[in-house]
C-alpha cells in the first residue's frame, strides 16, 4: 500500500500540467498550450497598460516573438489561493503579491479601464488605464 501511495504521488507530479523548461525562465502549462515568462523582469517591470502591451508585443524573448498580454481568463489559470504567500502556481519563482496587466481595456469607460489580476488576494479588478502595474508575457504554444 505504501508503495501504491508513492507511485501515484509521483505519476501526479510528472503529468503536472504546469512545468518549468529547463534552464529557462518560462512556465509552460501545458493543459491551457501557454507559456509564461518567469524571470526578474516579472517583478520589475511596471508599465502603464498601453506600455505594457507594446512592451509585450515587441518583445523577443527565448527565440519566440509572439508575446502577448494575457488575458484575465488566463491569469485565472495560473492563481493558487492554497498559495497565501502571493497566490500563484507554486511553479512560478517570480512573482510580486501585487497587479499584473491583463489585455481587456472597457469600452464603458472609453478605454480609461484596463483588467488587471491582483496577487494579493488572487482577484481580477480593473483600473485607470494610466497607473503603473507589473507586466507578465504569455505566448500561445498551439
Amino acid at each position: 500500500m505504501k508503495y501504491l501511495i508513492l507511485l501515484v504521488l509521483f505519476l501526479s507530479f510528472s503529468i503536472a500540467n504546469d512545468f518549468r523548461r529547463s534552464g529557462k525562465d518560462a512556465v509552460v502549462d501545458t493543459k491551457n498550450k501557454l507559456m509564461w515568462i518567469d524571470n526578474i523582469s516579472v517583478v520589475k517591470t511596471l508599465r502603464t497598460h498601453e506600455e505594457a502591451t507594446f512592451y509585450c508585443e515587441n518583445l523577443s524573448f527565448l527565440g519566440f516573438t509572439n508575446w502577448r498580454i494575457p488575458k484575465i481568463e488566463e491569469f485565472e489559470f495560473i492563481v493558487d489561493k492554497k498559495n497565501e504567500k502571493n497566490y500563484i502556481n507554486k511553479t512560478f519563482r517570480f512573482n510580486v503579491p501585487d497587479g499584473y496587466w491583463a489585455q481587456k481595456a472597457h469600452w464603458r469607460t472609453l478605454w480609461f479601464y484596463a483588467d488587471y489580476m491582483h496577487f494579493v488576494s488572487g482577484t481580477p479588478y480593473y483600473d485607470s488605464r494610466h497607473k503603473n502595474k507589473y507586466v507578465r508575457c504569455v505566448r500561445d504554444i498551439r
